[in-house]
């Protein structure tokens, strides 16, 4: 069997499972009426936001970093 073969087969085998896995009825939320938990709500959401910004800063610093290494060991 391919490489190819076993792949397909084995995600195949995952779709079939996750038919099973997947039996819970969705969870239907309330929106939220309190004042202060929309106001945290809000918050963690620009906290994460702020996260993912910071994170893409570093990565594309770090890759500027080392081309600019590349460039200068001409």
């Amino acid at each position: 069997m391919s490489i190819m073969g076993a792949a397909k087969k084995g995600f195949g085998i995952l779709g079939k499972a996750k038919k099973f896995l997947n039996t819970d009825p969705k969870v239907i939320q309330k929106p939220v009426k309190d004042p202060d938990v929309i106001k945290l709500n809000k918050q963690i959401k620009t906290l994460k936001n702020v996260g993912k910004g910071t994170a893409g800063a570093v990565i594309a610093a770090s890759i500027a970093g080392k081309i600019k290494n590349k460039k200068g060991k001409k």
